[in-house]
Formats: structure tokens, sequence, C-alpha cells
């Protein structure tokens, strides 16, 4: 009846140290400095192309009062432009693992 027992916790203990060292590569990739600086060129885009979008004018003749929103198709181009450079900076300069 003992034996059965020691060998369960000999298996939990066996399992709880194998997940302990992959939880420690996991926060690695979490606190990423690439990451973050990724993630800051993504929302620094994502304000830009917000800015690109224009009120459109409202149709002559048309069946509804309201205009659609247009987006500048040159503003979207340079918010494209200044998110991939902004990328390139980040992965150049922060040394991976």
């Amino acid at each position: 009846m003992r034996c059965p027992a020691v060998l369960f916790a000999v298996v939990a203990i066996t399992a709880s140290a194998g997940e302990t060292s992959a939880g420690a590569k996991i926060r690695l990739a979490q606190t990423s400095a690439v990451t973050n600086c990724m993630m800051a060129c993504n929302a620094q885009a994502a304000t830009c192309q917000t800015a690109c979008i224009v009120p459109g004018t409202v149709p002559t003749n048309a069946a509804t009062t309201t205009s659609n929103a247009t987006s500048s198709a040159s503003c979207q181009i340079g918010c494209s432009t200044q998110q991939i450079s902004c990328q390139t900076i980040c992965s150049r300069t922060s040394p991976s693992p």
C-alpha cells in the first residue's frame, strides 16, 4: 500500500519540476524587449492610420443624408512605411537570446 503512494509522490514532484522550467521560458518571451518595441510601433501606426480617415461629403441626390468616411491612400501608405521602419529598428537594436 505504501509503494503506490511513494511512486505517486515521486511522479508528482518530477512533473512539477518540469513545469517550473517551462514557466521560466514563457516569462522570458512575455517580457521581451523586442516584443514591447514592436507593440509600440503597432500602436503608433494605428494612431497614424486613424488620423488618415476624413469625413466624406454627402452625395447629391442620394437616398441617405449621411456621408461615408474616406481614407487617404497616400496617408495610409505613409503610416505603413513608418511602421515597417520602426519595427526594423526594433529588430536590430535589441539582442534576442
